[in-house]
């Protein structure tokens, strides 16, 4: 974009509705690692600016790059639909102040202008994904404490969680998948594959090359991606085919959430597709884990453009229906059994190539998601605040303060200190198992702030943003924004366990990153 996403709230002295507007919008900012900017304006201090400039009368009042995402009547509405109390982040009240806030967010970003954003989004992509990771680099060992594979379920808990805020997120998962395909690191490894796709010159040959190619790619290959167990190809034409994907590391042995989840996989074909044929085209998923199948499919057409991902076709919707909640739980449910089940008792969901990814794989959608939309990082943070808030580890939590001798109740009476202490043994002794992280330390500054420390993160472990260009990646700009952290989604993590843990209102947000290059992430948790 031109600039970062810009917030301007209009608030008054008197006004006790934008008090916790203005907390929950600067929660988002928080987030947003210099995706967004929040400008507060005083009505009664800048009337004239207030009403002449942006014809503002009523307070609270919400822009999103002047476009309104929250007027005072709305305001109004939702705050008289809970007896005047703001009913917190994750309450399931027919309104939730920061779940509307959130979601008007993601439809403003939808309607924003799609030609701003790609000015710094093919730049973005060939500086970061595309210097992820080169195809020699997988013999090279990243991480030698725990080594470079993470478990699946990872993967599958940050899709899902996407997915579960809001049905856009799939668009934006397909639309991140596919600058990712035409500019990213799957063509080296496509190429590399199947060196006889680029020594077809008729199409139709060109195209079997490149079918050839994804099995190799996306199923077995001798650098053990382990992408899916492994595909096969049905022909309806000589430009249209079925391609079946079994053991699909987004989604293998998934529950239904009614939502294909494997957006980005689709995106990424149709990238590759585009940038080594020339020829768009129309890639959908149209059966998946997600949708209660137990394989996937998409469809692909070669020439035509399909509007399953486009993102202003997508119905967005409010968060956290009951029914939304209730497939949501279930779903993390199904992953934690699944990944606890294939650790620990070795029921593999894949048993031809087991039940890890290269980090790569991981890295490669995160760092292409996160680049390409500046609202993503505050998407990524707070899917992984709603992962954090589902405890269906209860019994694990329980264990750790029994064994310790914590004198703590469970949920939301903890002391600030004591939770910190408890989630920092729930890291080791739980998610360094999966391989997402080796050690997290944590060093309390005081009663109210404390630093994780953690190493070697699958998150960001290998990767150097140091060589972003940060002045050509937003044009135009005399201050461009930070983009040096890449940890997202466990820092919302983080966020949303404190929240659990205790009454009062945590803010964390990643203050180093190995991707930066420093030998560890850093994440300040501090009450609100």
């Amino acid at each position: 974009m031109a600039e970062p996403i810009s917030i301007i709230l209009f608030k008054g002295p008197k006004c006790a509705m934008c008090r916790p507007v203005e907390r929950h919008l600067k929660r988002i900012v928080e987030t947003s690692q210099g995706g967004a900017t929040l400008k507060t304006i005083d009505t009664d201090e800048h009337s004239d600016i207030a009403t002449k400039r942006y014809h503002v009368y009523q307070v609270p009042h919400v822009l999103f790059n002047d476009e309104e995402v929250l007027n005072a009547t709305q305001a109004a509405g939702m705050f008289s639909s809970f007896g005047g109390e703001d009913s917190g982040m994750f309450s399931s009240e027919q309104y939730d102040l920061f779940n509307y806030l959130f979601n008007k967010l993601i439809e403003a970003g939808v309607k924003d202008s799609e030609a701003y954003r790609d000015r710094w989004r093919k730049l973005s992509i060939i500086t970061v994904s595309g210097r992820l990771l080169d195809v020699d680099e997988l013999e090279t060992v990243i991480r030698p404490s725990i080594g470079d594979y993470v478990h699946i379920g990872h993967l599958q808990a940050i899709v899902t969680s996407l997915i579960a805020i809001n049905p856009v997120a799939k668009g934006y998962l397909f639309r991140a998948g596919e600058l990712a395909g035409k500019f990213g690191a799957a063509q080296s490894w496509l190429h590399s594959y199947n060196r006889n796709i680029m020594n077809e010159h008729r199409m139709k040959n060109r195209f079997n090359e490149m079918l050839k190619g994804f099995k190799i790619l996306y199923g077995p290959n001798p650098m053990a991606l382990n992408v899916a167990s492994d595909l096969t190809i049905d022909r309806i034409s000589d430009y249209h085919v079925k391609l079946h994907v079994n053991g699909s590391a987004h989604a293998v042995e998934n529950s239904d959430i009614g939502q294909d989840v494997c957006g980005f996989f689709a995106g990424e074909i149709a990238g590759l597709i585009e940038v080594t044929l020339g020829e768009k085209a129309a890639v959908t998923e149209t059966k998946c884990w997600g949708l209660g199948d137990n394989h996937c499919e998409f469809d692909i057409k070669l020439g035509e453009v399909s509007d399953h991902y486009n993102i202003s076709n997508i119905e967005s919707k409010e968060f956290f229906s009951e029914n939304d909640r209730l497939r949501f739980e279930l779903s993390i449910g199904q992953i934690s059994k699944n990944m606890y089940e294939s650790l620990l008792n070795k029921k593999w969901m894949r048993p031809e190539i087991g039940d890890f990814i290269h980090i790569s794989v991981l890295q490669h959608i995160l760092t292409s998601l996160k680049f390409s939309d500046p609202f993503n990082s505050t998407l990524l943070s707070y899917a992984g605040q709603h992962y954090g808030q589902i405890l269906e580890d209860i019994g694990i939590i329980s264990r750790i303060i029994n064994r310790r001798g914590l004198d703590a109740k469970l949920l939301g009476a903890m002391e600030f200190e004591q939770a910190c202490e408890v989630l920092s043994y729930y890291f080791d002794k739980n998610l360094s198992s999966p391989k997402i992280l080796s050690d997290v330390v944590v060093q309390q500054i005081d009663d109210e702030s404390a630093i994780f420390k953690v190493w070697e993160s699958a998150a960001t472990s290998g990767i150097d943003l140091t060589t972003v260009d940060r002045v050509n990646l937003f044009p135009g700009l005399d201050q461009p924004p930070e983009v040096n952290m890449l940890d997202d989604f466990l820092s919302g993590f983080i966020n949303g366990r404190l929240d659990l843990f205790i009454e009062e209102d945590v803010i964390v947000r990643e203050t180093k990153c190995q991707a930066s290059g420093h030998p560890h992430c850093e994440f300040l948790a501090e009450l609100d």
